[in-house]
């Protein structure tokens, strides 16, 4: 019976993952606000199911007793980071939100197949993590000055990175990590955001060629020092890193090409300069000439990807213990093994829409350097993907980096939730500065209208809708029905605001705007008064009055229910 379960759930889970990965794509098309909400609620529904089926099986084959409340705390923690950040960031990108949680539910679940003890410390690091990343888009929506910081960007990033070459334990060959208090923390991990506000600051204010020289110079000086530290992931993702953010600025492909050259010429001479960087491109040209040696990751990588095949072996079902580092390195031929290729694919597009998203919300930026910033963060996450799963699968040669957000490691797991928090932050800067656009074109178009009024160019609505709201329409607006209400009031260029009155003989009358179109077929407006309380009042056709008032904050309105007597 345990077997059959196994092997239903692998096709359940895959069909599951397949859902949830169509509609991360299918949300753009949605217009209709609630009809994304019900997408994204799906989503939300799908993983959830997902996460109950994969730790269903994993009780099955581990029976721990534990696990059950390991699963219990984890559904716990996903539903809190929803509802905290839905409620405490309204105007966050919903996409993003449910494609992190769902990328650390898949974590949790390889995780703790591969290593419970592993589990049990990446889940502690998620939960410090987010509750880092929910302080981040207060920070960026408050502290304005962070624009102009810039140079301290760069010496924090500069001299981290120089400690790291200097003073960190070496792993395999390469300096990486200090432990402080039992607590591996790797610095290019937190070195890569830095770098990219330092780089996004120097390009915001490159006005000529020098600026760009100084910009490419000190980008250079960050990747040299990875180079000596044996980081080569982590350099080749500074590399694109600076070249995307350099075209975004200077939109010059002159510069892109010049970099690649120098890129090219630069890993040429590292080939020859440094013997580890051989070892690695000898592995990857041909893995099982050394598979004692060099070669023995990927070839086991390639054998867990090929025992996999499309639909996967179910989990605990393979063997991706046999892959060195796999919960750090090779994650992603973990997951291709045991969920199958399909799997890993849904997977790769997933992570794809988290970066159309990071493009789309940095094509709405207005503000130039926020712009580089989420263009910078986007092309780092990005880069990582592709550096990851290109290794595993033997596209390009190895370069030890991790699956963001899935693979096993606590500096990973928090500088990517600040790069998504940041990222959000970013997002809801934009939207606020659209909402204080959009009520100062409200209160201009008040103002014309009041200076309208004070002209005597105040007419009545003969044939006009009931209206709802206190806001007045922009444009022309056809009106079918008297019944009809519109519930979305928008600015009226030109006109008066109006809520109660109803039709004239004509129910297909048309309003348009002042300038010898018609309002009332010839009725004259009433005019204005004074009240006893020294209000200045208006009264419309057919017996449709309004009060007119001004708040604190400039808005003005008209009240319908004013005393008549005030006449």
């Amino acid at each position: 019976m345990t077997n059959l379960i196994i092997q239903v759930s692998k096709y359940l889970i895959i069909i599951l993952m397949a859902l949830y990965t169509f509609q991360s794509y299918t949300v753009f098309h949605k217009k209709d606000d609630e009809a994304r909400e019900y997408l994204f609620m799906r989503q939300n529904m799908l993983m959830f199911v997902m996460h109950f089926v994969a730790f269903t099986v994993l009780y099955l084959e581990m029976s721990e007793t534990t696990l059950l409340l390991f699963y219990g705390a984890q559904v716990i923690y996903l539903a809190a980071v929803l509802v905290l950040f839905r409620n405490l960031y309204p105007l966050a990108s919903r996409l993003l939100i449910n494609n992190m949680c769902m990328l650390i539910c898949i974590g949790f679940i390889m995780i703790t197949r591969l290593s419970y003890d592993q589990s049990i410390k990446q889940f502690k690091i998620a939960v410090f993590s987010t509750v880092v990343a929910l302080l981040v888009p207060i920070i960026i929506r408050k502290l304005r000055f962070i624009t102009k910081m810039y140079w301290l960007y760069t010496l924090v990033g500069i001299g981290l990175l120089a400690l790291v070459a200097i003073a960190a334990r070496s792993t395999y060959g390469a300096k990486l990590s200090f432990t402080v208090g039992g607590i591996s923390i790797q610095p290019s991990e937190f070195v890569k955001i830095i770098f990219v506000f330092a780089i996004a600051g120097l390009l915001t204010h490159a006005r000529d060629f020098r600026r760009i020289v100084l910009a490419t110079a000190l980008a250079a000086l960050h990747v040299l020092i990875l180079v000596v530290s044996k980081d080569l992931g982590s350099a080749l993702i500074f590399f694109v890193t600076y070249l995307v953010m350099l075209f975004v600025s200077t939109r010059n492909p002159f510069y892109v090409l010049a970099g690649i050259l120098a890129g090219s010429l630069a890993a040429v001479g590292a080939y020859f300069l440094f013997a580890h960087i051989r070892v690695r491109v000898h592995a990857w040209q041909d893995p099982f000439k050394d598979y004692q040696g060099g070669g023995y990751q990927i070839c086991q990588s390639l054998f867990a990807i090929s025992a996999g095949s499309w639909f996967g072996t179910g989990l605990c079902q393979g063997s991706p213990g046999a892959i060195p580092f796999v919960e750090q390195d090779m994650m992603f031929s973990a997951i291709a093994e045991e969920l199958g290729s399909i799997f890993g694919i849904c997977l790769i597009l997933v992570c794809m829409s988290c970066f159309i998203m990071f493009v789309n919300i940095s094509m709405q930026l207005t503000n130039r350097f926020y712009r580089l910033v989420a263009v910078g963060l986007g092309t780092t996450y990005a880069t990582q993907i592709f550096l990851t799963v290109g290794g595993g699968i033997k596209l390009i040669p190895l370069t030890g980096v991790t699956f963001p957000l899935v693979s096993y490691g606590g500096s990973s797991m928090l500088s990517t939730l600040i790069m998504f928090s940041i990222v959000q932050g970013l997002y809801m800067l934009q939207r606020d500065e659209e909402i204080k656009s959009a009520q100062r074109q409200m209160l201009q178009e008040q103002q014309r209208y009041e200076q309208q009024m004070a002209g005597g160019y105040y007419g009545s609505y003969a044939g006009s809708a009931p209206y709802q709201g206190s806001m007045p329409y922009r444009g022309n607006m056809p009106y079918r029905d008297a019944d009809i209400q519109y519930q979305e009031p928008g600015p009226y260029s030109g006109g008066a605001p109006y809520r109660e009155n109803s039709y004239a003989d004509d129910q297909t009358d048309m309003y348009n705007t002042y300038g010898g179109n018609e309002y009332g077929k010839g009725q004259q407006p009433y005019p204005p008064y004074e009240s006893e309380e020294g209000q200045q009042t208006y009264s419309g056709y057919a017996g449709s009055e309004y009060e007119y008032y001004q708040d604190d904050d400039g808005y003005g309105g008209y009240d319908p229910d004013w005393d008549e007597t005030n006449r």
